[in-house]
């Protein structure tokens, strides 16, 4: 997380112009893990009101907020209305603001999904098509967007390696919804905290897992899939911390791929002992058909988790909601697993 700068001699010396003045004032909330400031907005001019690693947010008297972003300092509107976004809708969508328009996929059990039917999809990510949404704000990974888009609206840029948490509470900062940020992130880390001690019970310690799926016997991607990222990867490995088997772990450290195909032929020896088997929905596995599938461990001792081809979307992203929407679905799915007792008892 970011380590907010407290700003306090600023912020009692607004605090005191505040309680003199009786035109009205702007608040706008800064809160870190630790604790939270407030500051509000002068007749004086700008009014630095956060500093992060993230950068500075401040508010102008027009009404506007200038962002220290990767591409610089940007002016973006105090309370934007119409927000166009490509791959972060769930982080904008987690903020409370309103979203116009969107570019990626869109399934129905994703958590936000009848939030993205109410909004339009944009087909082609080029400028005509986003201008026609007249956004007054554009939320992009890319830095090539921010060329390509700055004439049509303010262009926040926020790079793929920053945490999905994180990129929620800078959207939050930047936008003046952070109150409605922190507390989709506090729902996420709250469930996060809880289903760590569930991994804790006897049934789970120690245990490997993976997550594959069956791409056919044949084709350009013919084999046993595994992921480390998507299909719940971050959220299995990255915020809960469950390990791959070995063998896995010596094939990612080889060939520096966090996802690839596995021949039918040595797939077995790849899975852990506990397995998120994603389906393609409309197909039936060839794999799992096979001899060698019932004398997999895993198989044979129950503790394959099939996912269904049309909960893939569930699993697409790693915003905060979607994480908090796949934390329960994976913890319920998988204490059906094992028996109650061995899931209750912890170490």
């Amino acid at each position: 997380m970011n380590k907010i700068k407290k700003m306090l001699p600023l912020t009692l010396a607004l605090a005191a112009l505040l309680a003199l003045s009786a035109c009205g004032s702007s608040q706008s909330q800064n809160t870190s893990e630790a604790s939270a400031d407030s500051s509000g907005e002068s007749d004086s001019g700008t009014v630095s009101i956060e500093e992060s690693d993230s950068g500075t947010v401040s508010i102008e008297e027009s009404g506007s907020r200038t962002v220290s972003t990767v591409m610089g300092d940007i002016e973006v509107p105090a309370n934007p209305q119409r927000v166009v976004v490509n791959w972060y809708v769930g982080e904008v969508l987690a903020t409370g603001l309103n979203v116009v328009g969107y570019s990626s996929w869109a399934q129905e059990t994703m958590p936000f999904y009848d939030q993205m039917m109410a909004s339009t999809k944009i087909e082609n990510w080029e400028q005509e098509e986003v201008m026609a949404l007249e956004p007054d704000l554009i939320v992009t990974y890319s830095k090539d967007d921010f060329e390509t888009f700055s004439k049509v609206a303010p262009v926040l840029v926020i790079e793929e390696s920053i945490p999905s948490p994180e990129r929620t509470r800078i959207i939050g900062e930047a936008t003046g919804t952070l109150e409605t940020a922190n507390k989709n992130i506090t729902a996420f880390e709250t469930k996060l905290a809880d289903a760590k001690e569930i991994f804790k019970a006897e049934a789970f310690d120690g245990k490997t897992f993976s997550i594959l799926e069956d791409w056919g016997s044949s084709g350009e991607w013919a084999g046993i899939a595994y992921e480390t990222g998507s299909r719940g990867g971050t959220l299995v490995y990255s915020y809960l911390g469950l390990q791959y088997p070995d063998k896995l772990t010596e094939l990612i450290e080889t060939s520096g791929n966090g996802r690839g195909t596995i021949s039918y032929e040595v797939a077995h020896e790849y899975f852990g002992d506990y397995i998120l088997w994603f389906r393609q929905e409309g197909k039936e596995s060839e794999y799992a058909k096979s001899d060698i599938w019932q004398s997999i461990p895993a198989v044979a001792e129950g503790r394959v988790l099939e996912i269904p081809g049309e909960y893939q979307g569930l699993f697409y992203y790693d915003d905060v909601l979607s994480l908090t929407a796949q934390l329960d679905y994976l913890v319920d799915a998988l204490n059906t697993l094992v028996e109650p007792n061995d899931v209750t008892e912890r170490k």
